[in-house]
Parts: C-alpha cells; sequence; structure tokens
C-alpha cells in the first residue's frame, strides 16, 4: 500500500517534470541528449533504458505517463523509440493530473459532507462540491445557530439562547428577522448591546426601517430611555414612509419631549425646512405654551383647535386643554358634530372628562354601557388604558367580569391585551385580580413566569419613587396606549 502511494505521488509529480523536459528537449531542436534515457546506453529504440522508472516500486505505471515506455523480453523496462523520436504527452499528464485533483477533491468534498452533517449543519453535497457555493455555508451555519437558540429558549436557557443568536446574526446579517429579534432580546439586559443592533439594522436595511424603528422606539420606550427616542422620532418625521408622517411618531417626539424637557429638540425639528407643515404647526405651538399665562395658552389651544382637520392634532390639543382643566369646553367640543375625530377617542376623552371632574355616576354609567359591546382588542385596550390612568376598582372587577363571560380569542395573539390586563390589575391595586391575570397570561403563553411575578409585585407595591421602566421591559408587547398612560400614571420621581 506504501509503494502504491509513493508510486502514485511521484507519477504526477514525473507527469509535469518529464513532460516539461522532453518539450525543452524538442524545442532546443534535439541538439542534447534526450533527458529521460540513460546516458550510458545507445539512445536507440529497445536498447535504452528510461530514467523516470527508475525509482518506481512498479515501473509499468509509467506507462499512464509516456506509453513509449515498454518491457523487453529479458524483464528491463526500455524506450520502445530512438532518441530523436522521443516526445511529450501533455495530454496524458492534464488527463492523470486533473484525474488525480478531482479524486482527491470528490474524496475530499465527500469527507467535509459527512463531518458537517454529522455535527448537525444542515448542508447540501452541492453546497460541498461548488466552490461557487461555498458562500453559502455562513448561511449554513447561521440556520444551525438559529435552531440551536431555538432549542435554548423551549428550554428556559436565554443566556444560551442570546449567545447563539448572536452567531446567527453574526454569521447571517442580511437575516433581518434573526437581527429583530436579537435586537428585541438584548432590551431587557443589555440594552446598549439592543441599540447597536437596532442601528445595524436601520443602516442595512433601508427599505424596512419603519419596521425597525418601530421595533426600536418600542425598545426605548419600555426603558424609559427618552434622550434615544427623540433622533429616532425626529428621523422619521424628516424621511416618512410614503412621504406621509405617521401620526404615532408625531406623538412619540412630542411625549420624549416632555419626559427629557429637551425644548431644543423641539426647536431644531420644528426648524428642518423639509418637515411637513401639519407637524411644524403643532410643534411651533408647543414652543410658545410654557411662555404663555394660563389663560392664554387657553386661547391659543382653542384657536388652534378651531381650524385643526387632522385627527391627531385634534385629540392632542383637547387632551392639553384637559391639562388645563378646561373640563367644559373639551365636553363642548367633543359635543359638537363632525370634525376629524374618531369615535373612538371621543368615548375616551369623555371617560376621561368625567373622571377628572370627580362624576363618578356618569364614568361608571359610560363605562358600563361600553361593557355591554362585544369584546373586541380596541375596546379592551381603551378601558384597559382609561383605568391604568384613573384606577376604579369597581370598575376594574366589572372589566374583569366581561372578559371571564366574553373572554378575548386563545392564544398568543391576545397575549398583549392580556398583558394590558394585567397591568391595569396592578396599577389599581387589585391583588387578587392582578394574580388571576398572572395565571391566564401563564396558561396563554410559555413565556418566563418569574418576570410577570416580579411584575405584579412591583406594581402593587409601588410607592413613592416607583419607577414604571423598571417592570415595563417585562411586560412586552404591551399596547403603545397601555404603555402611555402607565408613564402618565406612574411619572418620573423627582431627581435628588
Amino acid at each position: 500500500m506504501t509503494g502504491w502511494i509513493t508510486d502514485v505521488m511521484r507519477l504526477g509529480w514525473g507527469a509535469l517534470y518529464w513532460n516539461t523536459r522532453k518539450t525543452w528537449h524538442v524545442v532546443r531542436g534535439r541538439r542534447h541528449r534526450c533527458p529521460c534515457q540513460v546516458e550510458s546506453d545507445s539512445g536507440r529504440a529497445r536498447e535504452t533504458g528510461c530514467e523516470a522508472v527508475v525509482h518506481l516500486r512498479s515501473p509499468a505505471r509509467f506507462r499512464t505517463v509516456c506509453p513509449l515506455l515498454e518491457r523487453r523480453g529479458d524483464g528491463a523496462w526500455v524506450c520502445s523509440v530512438d532518441a530523436g523520436r522521443v516526445r511529450p504527452f501533455w495530454g496524458r499528464a492534464v488527463l492523470l493530473l486533473g484525474g488525480s485533483f478531482l479524486a482527491v477533491y470528490l474524496l475530499a468534498t465527500l469527507l467535509a459532507f459527512g463531518l458537517l452533517r454529522g455535527i448537525g449543519y444542515k448542508v447540501a453535497y452541492g453546497q460541498m462540491l461548488r466552490p461557487d457555493r461555498w458562500s453559502e455555508f455562513r448561511v449554513v451555519q447561521s440556520k444551525f445557530y438559529l435552531e440551536r437558540a431555538s432549542e435554548a429558549r423551549a428550554a428556559a436557557r436565554p443566556a444560551e439562547a442570546l449567545l447563539a443568536l448572536s452567531n446567527a446574526f453574526e454569521l447571517n446579517p442580511g437575516d433581518y428577522a434573526t437581527g429583530l429579534l436579537l435586537a428585541q432580546l438584548y432590551q431587557a439586559g443589555q440594552p446598549v448591546l439592543s441599540d447597536g443592533v437596532f442601528a445595524r439594522l436601520y443602516r442595512e436595511h433601508p427599505e424596512r426601517r419603519e419596521q425597525t424603528a418601530q421595533a426600536w422606539y418600542r425598545a426605548l420606550l419600555s426603558r424609559g430611555d427618552f434622550a434615544a427616542v427623540l433622533p429616532v422620532a425626529r428621523n422619521r418625521l424628516l424621511q416618512p414612509e410614503g412621504g406621509r408622517v405617521s401620526s404615532a411618531w408625531t406623538q412619540a417626539f412630542l411625549f420624549a419631549v416632555r419626559r427629557t424637557g429637551d425644548v431644543a429638540a423641539l426647536e431644531r425639528l420644528a426648524a428642518a425646512p423639509e418637515l411637513q407643515e401639519p407637524v411644524r404647526r403643532l410643534l411651533r405651538l408647543e414652543q410658545t405654551l410654557p411662555a404663555l399665562s394660563a389663560s392664554a395658552r387657553v386661547e391659543a389651544l382653542s384657536s388652534a383647535l378651531a381650524g385643526e382637520t387632522d385627527a391627531f392634532a385634534a385629540v392632542h390639543l383637547l387632551r392639553r386643554l384637559l391639562e388645563e382643566n378646561r373640563l367644559q369646553l373639551v365636553w363642548n367640543k367633543l359635543a359638537a358634530t363632525g370634525g376629524p375625530i374618531s369615535d373612538r377617542e371621543k368615548t375616551r376623552l369623555r371617560l376621561d372628562v368625567l373622571a377628572k371632574a370627580g362624576n363618578n355616576a356618569d364614568r361608571a354609567r359610560l363605562f358600563r354601557q361600553l361593557l355591554t359591546l362585544p369584546t373586541q382588542p380596541a375596546l379592551v385596550e381603551l378601558l384597559v388604558a382609561h383605568l391604568v390612568l384613573h384606577p376604579d376598582p369597581a370598575l376594574l372587577r366589572a372589566l374583569g367580569e366581561k372578559l371571564a363571560a366574553d373572554p378575548l380569542p386563545a392564544g398568543e395573539e391576545s397575549y398583549p391585551l392580556l398583558l394590558a390586563w394585567f397591568a391595569a390589575c396592578g396599577a389599581v391595586g387589585d391583588e387578587a385580580l392582578a394574580t388571576q391575570a398572572a395565571e391566564r397570561l401563564a396558561s396563554v403563553t410559555a413565556r418566563d413566569s418569574r418576570a410577570v411575578t416580579y411584575a405584579r409585585r412591583a406594581l402593587l407595591e409601588s410607592g413613592r419613587g416607583f419607577r414604571v421602566e423598571t417592570v415595563l421591559p417585562l411586560l412586552q408587547p404591551l399596547p403603545l396606549e397601555v404603555i402611555y398612560a402607565l408613564y402618565e400614571r406612574y411619572p418620573a420621581p423627582p431627581s435628588g
């Protein structure tokens, strides 16, 4: 076996070496001795030995390189032509070397394929065989780590899942879905890494910037990083998807400005020439309000509201009037026919006006009228957001009875609203209902119940200095309306 391997290696080298020397001999006009014949022999056919087979264990194998070699009757290996007729055989050399290379290549790819499949990589043999498909191996590796991440998440091993998911994304950064999931999972414990992945997705996937920005905003909002919200919202207001500004980004920017007090950011955005005029008009109004007296603020808000045709702007202005305690004025505006505000927003504003006025009887009557309607996600979100901002144990229990008699659809899609219901129970301070809500959450999903347990205790025991952003990352995905209500319910404690 060793001799065969040695001969094969010498033949491979000899195919190049002897053909090169013979070619040079022919090019030089055969003026010197033939390079492959024994120098001491005559140079005549069948009388001259072959230098190339001296070290071969089986000289017959050299005939694959040079067919001029033959064996005499006495057993000696000699050249079958005179020295002047010796020539190279490059065709045989190419076939020998090409065939050897192909055999080795096929064997190597088969071994690599078997090894990788044994490890668990779902690679196809064609991906190993064709060099132009070798780049696909990073995608195969990425899928391998994605499977490991899925298994780790199912087994409640979050650290292992994050590591596998990070490896998957680094191997295949073009996989947007993996990057988005990684950024969302990072946000609770490693916000800096989360922001880094979000920024990379935003930069490298321009066609999905709106989706990335929405997910990024939710992450920033849930942990209360309003300073970081400002540039994200500003960018979407200046570069709106489809050329039309979403009212959600206007709300996000204004909410972040109020939480940070960064009036300069408001002024810079309002001065941006590419900002659309309806948004600029609202921002300019927000700039002027702090310097006005109470009566002047009401006058400015009322004047702006009179000609407002945008639904979000109209609701925003009414809420600002609520802050000025002009309850009757807001109520009268809601009673007026027409206008851009939807019936849903009018209903929530009416509930808020009644709660702020302390008119509990009319508020309860309107609330219970809404409970006679079929259970719909939009209705539940509205009522929960109202109860978070204006807690009422009796109305909370009435809503709980409604959800028990006419429950939300079963399954993962109802999870955000169940989380919202849970948050309302905690905000109102009803421990029994909060416990029931936590059990309901556990029954529809396999998420970490420890996070819900911690959030329940934190909400029920919230007191002076409580920061809602300490529990919001554990309660995702909550509806935005409920998140805003929670921030208003639990304003940031004074610094120092």
